[in-house]
């Protein structure tokens, strides 16, 4: 009789055969992911130019919001990329707006590769983005913005073990450049070499760094490219004023000048220069394999914290971990993080999901309420990758593809729990729908407050977030007489208390119990803790019958609270 065997079982009978090893051969023929690519780096140089004043060139326009960008046999991309690293800058933006980038023939997907907060801002961004069938890239952009587009590097396909062109983590990112530390930084005009030889080996043929500059001397921009190269015509990190910090992610490629094996950064205004670099890809004298190999896809969204069940605007001190397609076979993925409605000036870091976190930053934010997007490679463990918010933001995910490799283990057993955040703390504004109420809280119940029209929050009671007793205060026949009407308050009522500024949070109360107390504050207090915690009660002059007034007695109503939605 005889058997046929399935390609599985035919690859699990080869494995168990022993083989004589030869040296410098593999042993056998490595199975390659489908669309797995290499990387190849291509000398930076402008592919498109949108402003009229610069000499428009390299595009066309699908619409008003969408230009068309040939890649593939132009600007020395070979013919057959399959995906390409692009730096992309908008500029002589009129409005706060995003941009996309996607391949083309594909719809527009929601995921963004750009994001400006303000008109005049100047945004450049590593872009990592699959071809279309034709070897161009559709770019859209929400609002009628100026767009440059340099290439920086292309993958091409694979189908067996190859050396060049893999990519490499560091187990950690490593500081380069801090010219902080010297207390000098990089003059406008100047070039700024930066060894990389410590942590990247000789053969390698392209860096991955992230640069930052911060204190800007003022509007300029930064080109990165090869020691002992021609400096391109092309930018890789633009600032628009002084006093900024700006960073974005680069793949350069890595030679020698003179006695620096590294990279050069030219400065056309300069400012502190900050140069990491997070891993390398190998070059033609490294072994074959297929660790490494990048494997595209059509950009997508593996995270939105915006998006209701989610983990909603992340508090100070947080983690939020994303999971994404081919993870089981990875070792590192390619992302867009966006970090939008800070909640202050911080830093987020991406790692590992469930290991130690290090000491480094992928995306960094200098104040509340901003909108900020950097490309970032970052390495995975078997439950995903994590990224913890030094002060807070929502925070969005775009997943562009992977490099095939082992997973780190996790090393903890669940998820790190992300604390409660903090009481809220005052002023807060209040709401009592039920009667028509809206007045702000603060702190303090002296005349000199409450005579304002304020309401007064009672010092040393609980605040909004803990689970405790608050006491509020307020008129009911003069100065706006902001609780005439507490006495019809009852059943079903809400009142709402809002958290303004980064904080954002807001609190729902339900009615729970109405009362009538003596005017000491024991007995106010009190009555208050009869009801569920935590909750808040509101307090006035009245009489007997709830009705005004009477400085004898004290109208106190009390609510519960039942939901908190977060900022």
């Amino acid at each position: 009789m005889t058997t046929t065997l399935s390609r599985r079982q035919l690859l699990a009978l080869a494995a168990s055969v022993p083989v004589a090893l030869t040296l410098g051969s593999p042993a056998h023929a490595v199975p390659v992911q489908a669309g797995a690519c290499s990387f190849v780096p291509v000398a930076p140089s402008r592919l498109a130019e949108t402003r009229a004043s610069e000499g428009q060139f390299g595009f066309t326009r699908i619409d008003a919001n969408t230009i068309r960008v040939q890649i593939a046999g132009r600007n020395a991309v070979p013919a057959d990329a399959a995906a390409v690293v692009l730096n992309v800058t908008a500029t002589n933006a009129v409005a706060a707006g995003y941009v996309s980038v996607y391949p083309t023939g594909t719809a527009l997907p929601e995921a963004s590769n750009l994001n400006i907060d303000r008109a005049g801002q100047i945004v450049a961004n590593l872009v990592t983005v699959l071809l279309g069938t034709d070897g161009s890239v559709d770019i859209y952009s929400s609002q009628p913005n100026d767009i440059v587009v340099d290439i920086g590097g292309a993958y091409i396909p694979q189908t067996s073990a190859v050396s060049a062109g893999r990519f490499v983590a560091l187990a950690t990112a490593f500081r380069a450049l801090d010219s902080r530390e010297r207390g000098v930084g990089v003059g406008g005009g100047q070039i700024e070499s930066v060894s990389v030889a410590s942590v990247v080996p000789t053969n390698a043929i392209a860096v991955v760094v992230n640069l930052t500059v911060t204190e800007s001397n003022g509007p300029g921009f930064f080109t990165a490219f090869a020691a002992g190269a021609d400096r391109p015509d092309s930018s890789n990190l633009n600032a628009d004023a002084a006093g900024q910090t700006r960073a974005n992610q680069s793949i350069v490629p890595v030679g020698t000048g003179g006695s620096v094996f590294g990279i050069n950064v030219f400065a056309s205004s300069g400012g502190h220069l900050i140069v990491d670099v997070a891993g390398y890809f190998t070059g033609s004298s490294a072994a074959e394999d297929i660790a490494g190999l990048f494997v595209p896809s059509a950009p997508y969204r593996a995270l939105d914290t915006r998006t209701a069940g989610s983990y909603g605007r992340l508090q100070a001190g947080w983690t939020a971990e994303f999971d994404y397609s081919g993870r089981a076979a990875s070792q590192a993925v390619v992302v867009n993080l966006t970090t939008t409605q800070t909640r202050g000036a911080g830093y987020f870091t991406g790692y590992p999901a469930r290991t130690n976190r290090p000491v480094a930053s992928n995306l960094n934010a200098v104040g509340a309420g901003q909108t900020v997007a950097n490309h970032a490679i970052l390495r995975t463990s078997t439950s995903g990758v994590a990224v913890f918010t030094q002060r807070g933001g929502h925070l969005v995910v775009d997943v562009a593809g992977y490099f095939i490799g082992s997973p780190s283990a996790d090393l903890s057993l669940s998820a790190a729990e992300n604390p409660p955040p903090g009481a809220s703390q005052l002023p807060y504004a209040l709401h009592l729908p039920s009667i028509g109420v809206n007045g702000y809280v603060v702190e303090g119940v002296a005349d000199s407050i409450v005579d304002k029209g304020l309401v007064g929050h009672w010092p040393e009671v609980g605040l909004a977030g803990e689970n405790s007793h608050m006491v509020l205060f307020g008129h009911r026949t003069k100065f706006g007489s902001i609780f005439k009407n507490l006495h019809l308050v009852g059943p079903g009522s809400e009142l709402i208390l809002e958290s303004p500024g980064d904080d954002g949070r807001v609190y729902h109360y339900q009615f729970a119990r109405r009362d009538i107390t003596g005017e000491t504050n024991a007995e106010i207090f009190g009555i208050g803790l009869g009801a569920p915690l935590p909750n808040v009660s509101l307090v006035a002059c009245s009489k007997t019958n709830f009705l005004p007034t009477s400085n004898r007695y004290r109208i106190v109503v009390t609510f519960s609270l039942v939901r908190v939605d977060p900022g």
